[in-house]
């Protein structure tokens, strides 16, 4: 098992840098389309879809509408929903188990649907810009630097539940010091940048939403596979899990950070 999960997992790194990095515009469309239309697939799982047909309908639906979207152009603006698809998740996850409101089949299928095709436009919205390269290296910092915080902070001082009856593991602690080790990276980068102060603050405050956004999105899937009585999305990748296990941070990082890139001006 454990030579299994090292191979998939030297296996994920090649295939992610090669789609990230090498393809062109229309190639890496077609790369991340692919990699969208197997998240959804598996996200009707979580959302009580058990029957194939139901799910490979909703894996059909959602590469619809990311044509859709190419077709008419829509990637900017769907960015614009982001902050209420994470309002309502704050909700979920703050009022659990006091609110069900989430757990109907089509509430969680519409919630799958749009922050699939959310993290679909933002990747696509990065990728035309000249700095495209920097960016997405800045996105895979704040994620793996909240996760590797987060993670050794947790296990060495965390003492308060973050939420209790979602997600036991995870402490304040733990969250803090995604936090302070993400900002640690931004300070380090703006001064290889040659930053103002002023872009800097920008900066910091653009990575603090980021690392957050990215934590409530790891508590509402959490509250998802609870609800359903599964601890991996599906068994795709060997020692991994599935797709959205691998890429859960990414889908409620990426659409906040390229919008809120885009709002003070830097795409």
């Amino acid at each position: 098992m454990l030579l299994a999960r090292i191979l998939s997992a030297i296996a994920m790194a090649v295939v992610f840098v090669f789609g990230l990095f090498a393809l062109d515009k229309i190639g890496f469309m077609f790369f991340l389309g692919g990699v969208v239309v197997v998240g959804a697939w598996e996200w009707a799982r979580l959302s009580d879809i058990t029957s194939q047909t139901g799910r490979l309908s909703f894996a059909g639906l959602t590469g619809t509408m990311l044509y859709g979207i190419d077709l008419f152009s829509l990637q900017n603006v769907l960015l614009y929903i982001t902050p209420i698809l994470w309002a309502g998740a704050f909700f979920w996850v703050v009022c659990y188990p006091k609110i069900s409101s989430w757990k109907h089949p089509l509430v969680r299928l519409f919630f799958g649907l749009s922050i699939l095709i959310t993290t679909w436009s933002a990747f696509i919205v990065l990728k035309d810009q000249v700095n495209f390269v920097t960016w997405i290296l800045v996105l895979m910092g704040l994620i793996w630097g909240a996760d590797t915080g987060a993670y050794f902070c947790g296990r060495r001082f965390g003492k308060r539940k973050l939420a209790r009856y979602v997600s036991p593991g995870k402490s304040w602690e733990g969250v803090i010091g995604g936090v302070v080790l993400t900002q640690f990276g931004v300070l380090i980068f703006s001064f290889l940048q040659d930053f103002s102060t002023i872009s800097w603050l920008t900066l910091a405050v653009i990575a603090l939403i980021t690392v957050l956004v990215s934590v409530l999105g790891d508590l509402t899937e959490s509250l998802f596979k609870r609800h359903t009585g599964i601890k991996d999305s599906s068994q795709l990748i060997p020692g991994h899990g599935g797709v959205l296990d691998r890429v859960d941070s990414l889908l409620s990082a990426s659409p906040i950070f390229v919008l809120l890139l885009g709002i003070v001006g830097w795409l």
